[in-house]
């Protein structure tokens, strides 16, 4: 009877233990973790400096070691293109976006040179969200991205009313516009004034799409292309903190390999039901040891 005990306990508790994990994917990690290693011919990731952070007016803070791996075309080619630690952060990013006082965004511009010595732009930018509730939570709400292919300048027709043999200098450019759209469910959720910290890898899927402006001036898809994917790992990131934290700190981190508090509760649910359980059979066992002893001593007296 002893070891039937145990094993309910250790089962009801496993279950409170389950519950707990459930709900850490659930709120926590919904993006799917994937291998630190890659294929052969995929290009490694660039760590930046420990001291490397990219900050908007300080309200915002990210630390990350990132790759986008793209499409550029309906073929199986795939181009992989390594976040450089000295990426800048834009003059679009924003403790604010939209004017709104729960969205903000950063936005990490480089630049590449191509084999014919084109400079070529490209562009990431990570929005968050924080949901007002008690406690106040925040989380990574939307990804965009753009990876210019080619700049040139060609040559047209100038616009009506001008010589039709008179030429114009136009740019014709191509770029892959890459966006999540807004997530859902959102992810990464963290409470306000505290910081996520994750060191593993996280992948995040965005639809791409080829856009060429010779054809399409005001950036209307030419072609939807595969989706492209974002492999971030040793990723920190501290929203909509005070302003008055020093710059390179960041504030207490939530780690994504650990449970949060409110994960507890489950565990602490299913062992207090095995604790239950315990105190009831140790009961059911006593009682039937007396009523066994006083059956015992009822018939020595009656023979």
């Amino acid at each position: 009877m002893s070891a039937s005990i145990f094993l309910l306990l250790l089962a009801t508790c496993l279950y409170g233990e389950q519950v707990a994990g459930d709900q850490e994917q659930e709120h926590l990690l919904v993006l799917p973790l994937v291998s630190d290693s890659s294929p052969p011919g995929d290009a490694q990731l660039i760590f930046p400096a420990e001291s490397d952070s990219w900050v908007v007016d300080n309200c915002l803070a990210v630390k990350m070691v990132a790759q986008i791996k793209l499409y550029p075309n309906n073929s199986n080619i795939v181009i992989t293109k390594n976040i450089p630690a000295l990426a800048k952060v834009s003059p679009t990013s924003s403790c604010s976006y939209m004017n709104s006082t729960t969205m903000q965004v950063i936005t990490l511009e480089w630049s590449e040179t191509d084999q014919s010595s084109e400079i070529l732009a490209r562009n990431l930018s990570l929005y968050f969200s924080l949901n007002n509730t008690i406690p106040p939570k925040y989380m990574v709400s939307m990804v965009t991205s753009m990876n210019q292919l080619s700049s040139k300048k060609v040559l047209g027709k100038m616009s009506s009313g001008q010589n039709a043999t008179d030429l114009e200098s136009k740019s014709d450019s191509n770029f892959i516009r890459m966006t999540t759209t807004i997530m859902n469910p959102l992810q990464f959720m963290v409470p306000k004034n505290r910081s996520f910290l994750c060191e593993e890898s996280l992948t995040v899927e965005m639809m791409a799409e080829l856009i060429t402006t010779a054809l399409f001036p005001d950036g209307t898809p030419d072609e939807k292309l595969q989706k492209a994917m974002l492999t971030i790992s040793s990723f920190q990131f501290d929203a909509f903190r005070p302003t008055t934290l020093p710059s390179p700190q960041f504030q207490p981190a939530i780690s994504c390999s650990s449970p949060s508090a409110t994960d507890l509760v489950p565990i602490m649910v299913g062992c207090s039901l095995a604790g239950l359980v315990f105190f009831i059979m140790v009961g059911y066992l006593v009682g039937r040891r007396k009523a066994e002893v006083k059956g015992c001593a009822t018939v020595v007296e009656q023979g």
